[in-house]
């Protein structure tokens, strides 16, 4: 099984492990619920290097990028992030990643942990008459996750940077202890923060410096279960439960996530008649309004007959009670409000929910995530 280079220092601060797609990642630490409220009211650092990196270079790689992606990359500017899809031909989501441009011909793109391998060869089976090269930078490359209220002056006092004069899905270079390092102001919980990239070998400084830089801010490490719970409350997609190659961005909501002036994108066209024709079902939010925690695979219940399955769902510690995701017929959401959800085989009335489910003033606006799973 992989491990993180920051394994031993999950194991020193007592971490739980979990199998993550191949790897040994933390689960929790202190417990999910500390965590995630640490991360809304104060900060959390999350190790998250299981992610994949794949390094997009040469003459043609907006080209390639163009045929790949469902934005137009030459329209990113260096230093900046967009968040995107890679369809198939039937408009479904092979997965969805977060593109940084690092110069003219330069990209890296951050996919998620149990498709790394599959994008990396599908990208090159798709670029292989492009002149552009793709390099695997995961076994390098360590990604450290701060998010938090109190992240952008944890990020200030440790790397001596002014996280108010760069924008949202922006980043900066520096160099720490002789490598290179990208603060990209990015995240996946909806509160502000940075997500690190930094070679393996200096991860582990990085790490401890925040940790103890953050200490008077309240930081704590945090695990994978709550960065579920907290994406969850903000309605970002996971890949393999929420959207997968049998789902696709318009019914899931995130067409506005389609540069539909990028004629070349794979599955262009079935997204443009997807969105022409409507999309049969949608996926919506459920507020369960009694007690209940609603998992994946949960029925959801309308006038007696099933009328969804729930793809993600949980115990919301922001909001106090269980909340999930499901993709219910287009045609039952004119005019139902709410549904019920069987878990363990009783009925949990539950409110069908705009998204975000946890809404706070002050917060980043909603676009999209950075990196998933």
């Amino acid at each position: 099984m992989a491990k993180s280079a920051l394994y031993d220092r999950h194991k020193a601060l007592q971490a739980k492990f979990a199998d993550f797609h191949g790897w040994e990642m933390p689960l929790e630490y202190s417990g999910a619920v500390k965590e995630h409220t640490a991360v809304r009211t104060a900060a959390g650092l999350f190790d998250v290097s299981h992610m994949g990196v794949i390094e997009v270079g040469g003459a043609d790689s907006i080209q390639l990028l163009a045929r790949a992606l469902t934005f137009s990359p030459e329209s990113l500017k260096p230093d900046h992030a967009q968040y995107a899809f890679l369809l198939n031909e039937n408009g479904g989501i092979r997965d969805d990643l977060m593109a940084f441009r690092l110069n003219e011909e330069r990209f890296i793109l951050v996919v998620n942990a149990s498709n790394r391998e599959r994008d990396l060869n599908w990208l090159k089976e798709t670029g292989k008459d492009f002149r552009a090269v793709l390099i695997d930078d995961s076994p390098d490359t360590c990604i450290i996750a701060l998010q938090g209220p109190a992240s952008w002056d944890i990020a200030s006092e440790t790397f001596g940077i002014k996280p108010s004069e760069f924008p949202y899905h922006s980043f900066i270079n520096f160099e720490f202890s002789g490598s290179g390092v990208i603060l990209a102001k990015t995240g996946y919980t909806g509160e502000k923060g940075f997500e690190i990239y930094a070679h393996r070998k200096i991860a582990g400084s990085i790490w401890d410096l925040l940790l103890e830089q953050g200490k008077k801010f309240g930081i704590m490490p945090c695990g994978l279960a709550a960065r579920d719970t907290l994406r969850l409350e903000m309605g970002y997609l996971l890949h393999g439960n929420d959207i997968d190659e049998n789902t696709n961005p318009i019914e899931a909501g995130y067409s506005n996530f389609i540069d539909f002036e990028n004629e070349n994108f794979i599955g262009r066209g079935a997204i443009i008649k997807i969105k022409e024709d409507g999309p049969e079902r949608r996926l919506v939010g459920l507020s369960l309004t009694e007690p209940g925690v609603p998992r994946r695979g949960c029925q959801v219940i309308l006038e007696g007959q099933e009328i969804g399955i729930v793809t993600s769902g949980n115990f919301s510690p922001s909001l106090h009670r269980g909340i999930a995701m499901a993709y219910l017929p287009a045609r039952h959401l004119e005019s139902a409000r709410d549904v019920a959800v069987i878990i363990h085989g009783k009925a949990h009335t539950a409110e069908i929910v705009e998204f975000p489910f946890y809404r706070k003033t002050g917060r980043p606006a909603s676009s999209g995530k950075s990196v998933s799973e």
